[in-house]
């Protein structure tokens, strides 16, 4: 899969001065998918986001020690989440009466997007008829703000079947797409909306799986030099 930031650019306008969400829904070979709509962007920059990572211990207890034994188990999810505002100040039908544009949206429209990214499928596999097929697969990338990790240089640019990515996009699984509709044109044409938005990070790209560790954020680490004086 090479690098998706670069794909992105090169299928969806990103304006460097305006810091924007992107959304791309991957296929099962890891590349953007333009049958569910392709890479979009949130409306309007989110007032914050939440992100979340822990780890798994399992405490073993020692008879007489004044603590437990620690033994590491794995990494635990790490949940992402933010609120996308939609809203729109025209009455009519979008694309017909009135132009989308930065504050112009269709806001259902949106809404079933975004919650079609959470929903399963049902294909023909093989000789099987309507098997059901997981939800795709995302990359979100928050512009400048680094929420991925450099599998580019852990793994190795170049390396045959290998994703690149860089620290600025992050794998991700929509877990929660909740709606709230705010005021309404007089035909009931919502005018405003709030959609809460929770992901998990996944390492589960196209058809592989990419674990990563603490060597492939270490590069982020070195602008941070705060040192203590003692």
């Amino acid at each position: 899969m090479a690098g998706l930031l670069s794909a992105l650019t090169g299928n969806l306008e990103i304006n460097s001065k305006v810091a924007e969400v992107v959304i791309a829904p991957l296929n099962d070979e890891g590349h953007i998918d333009e049958s569910l709509g392709g890479a979009k962007i949130i409306q309007y920059w989110p007032d914050s986001l939440s992100d979340d990572k822990s780890a798994n211990w399992q405490s073993k207890d020692i008879p007489g020690a004044p603590l437990p034994l620690y033994q590491w188990v794995n990494g635990a999810e790490r949940p992402l989440s933010f609120t996308a505002i939609f809203s729109r100040d025209m009455y009519g039908e979008i694309g017909k009466d009135v132009e989308e544009d930065k504050y112009n949206v269709d806001i259902d429209a949106a809404a079933a997007w975004l919650r079609l990214l959470s929903f399963n499928d049902y294909r023909n596999v093989a000789d099987m008829r309507d098997v059901s097929v997981a939800p795709p697969v995302l990359w979100m990338l928050f512009t400048g703000t680094k929420l991925g990790y450099n599998m580019v240089a852990s793994k190795g640019l170049g390396k045959k079947g290998s994703p690149q990515s860089d620290s600025n996009g992050v794998y991700c699984l929509m877990t929660e797409c909740g709606v709230t509709r705010r005021n309404w044109f007089q035909d009931g044409t919502v005018k405003f909306a709030e959609i809460s938005l929770s992901f998990v990070e996944t390492m589960q790209i196209g058809q592989s799986i990419w674990p990563y560790g603490r060597r492939d954020f270490y590069f982020m680490t070195q602008k941070y030099t705060r040192k203590s004086s003692r």
